[in-house]
């Protein structure tokens, strides 16, 4: 492994242009994430009354044969799935009865690490020493060496192959044709071994998959490629709109429904695991929306924590009152766009999360006033 190491200064007008221009940055990211989190909201609520609405409507049917009865209707079914399709990789020319056929490729290169470490200055000025380390990795990505901070000597090679995947045309559940939203979500991927005599030029097989280079020693541009594959014959459950003798995508008041899990599962589980799975993105959003405003609102706030660099110890201080209070109005901000959202849907929830926003916003404005008083005494100190 290669490493260099990199040592800057930046002045304290330096640093305060900085910070000055970085309100501007934190200004925008406070529009980005209130409006992330508003959407958020909306969609979830509306997720939710679908999946509702769904799961007093589905009608649990046969996988075989078609009910003419139940054609625009919500369905479940179990069921085997089944494909006549024969998935070709045309480079590497692997062949196989398949839902869907997988390559992954794999090339190794070179890769770009950095550490940094900054030290303050008396005067609010700062010294950063910056280690550049270069390793070589396997990556299925290329990795542009041009952007390497020293790329002498670390030259990566194009990717010549990229991973792919292929899917069946047409996949039956029973007596049903599965539209490609549900042939997309089928999984059960398993390894693909290849036979060492299909080998293309220029590469080498252990029947796990294809090799160009040396497998004992690899060097920068070796290649390694595997398959995977789905087999035609599955066990699945599913929740769609019949239509005809094809199960498509349910299209609802407030969205669509298209639920496909592994084996058989009833209707009412399906429905609870997609529940699971709206919260667990709703929340995910939340925390990355709530983030976002802490660091937008540090942002705006960077520039008194610079002017006090010119003390390092109270610029230590006011770092972290700035970053307290950042957190708190973060969270007071988050609360109200959530709690705005909420009343905009459902008045009774805003109401509260619109109370959580106000509690945040005032301890919020006490942890600051306890701050700028703290940093007063310490300047007259």
């Amino acid at each position: 492994m290669d490493s260099f190491t990199e040592t800057t200064h930046r002045s304290w007008f330096s640093r305060l242009g900085g910070a000055l221009t970085g309100i501007l940055f934190g200004l925008i990211l406070i529009v980005v994430a209130s409006s992330l989190l508003w959407w958020n909201e909306g969609r979830a609520i509306d997720r939710t009354r679908t999946l509702d609405a769904g799961a007093e409507a589905v009608v649990a049917i046969a996988a075989t044969p078609v009910d003419p009865a139940n054609d625009g209707e919500l369905v479940h079914l179990s069921g085997t799935t089944h494909t006549d399709a024969r998935l070709r990789d045309p480079i590497f020319a692997i062949e196989v009865p398949a839902i869907r056929l997988e390559r992954r490729v794999e090339m190794y290169q070179w890769s770009e690490q950095r550490e940094s470490e900054t030290v303050k200055e008396l005067g609010g000025g700062e010294t950063t020493r910056t280690t550049y380390s270069y390793q070589r990795t396997w990556s299925s990505q290329p990795i542009d060496s041009s952007d390497f901070r020293h790329p002498e000597g670390h030259h990566n090679p194009t990717m010549p192959y990229t991973s792919e995947q292929w899917l069946a045309d047409r996949v039956t559940l029973g007596a049903f044709r599965l539209a490609p939203a549900f042939v997309s979500q089928i999984n059960g991927a398993r390894a693909l071994p290849v036979d060492a005599e299909e080998a293309p030029t220029g590469f080498v097989s252990d029947g796990s998959g294809f090799y160009k280079g040396t497998p004992a020693s690899p060097e920068v541009g070796d290649l390694r490629v595997s398959f995977r594959v789905v087999d035609p014959d599955g066990e699945i459950s599913a929740i769609g709109r019949q239509q005809g003798d094809t199960l498509v995508t349910a299209r609802l008041k407030h969205g669509t429904i298209a639920l496909l899990e592994p084996g058989q599962v009833d209707a009412i589980t399906m429905f609870e695991h997609a529940h699971s799975a709206n919260a667990l993105l709703t929340w995910g959003l939340r925390v990355g929306g709530v983030v976002a405003l802490w660091i937008a609102l540090a942002l705006i706030l960077a520039p008194l924590k610079v002017i006090a660099d010119l003390i390092p110890m109270l610029g230590s201080l006011v770092g972290f009152a700035t970053g307290l209070v950042s957190a708190l109005l973060a969270l007071a901000t988050g609360s109200l766009v959530i709690a705005l959202a909420w009343i905009a849907h459902r008045p009774l929830l805003g109401g509260a999360l619109l109370v959580a926003a106000l509690l945040f916003a005032v301890l919020g404005a006490g942890q600051w006033r306890k701050g700028a008083r703290q940093a007063a005494a310490n300047a007259t100190a």
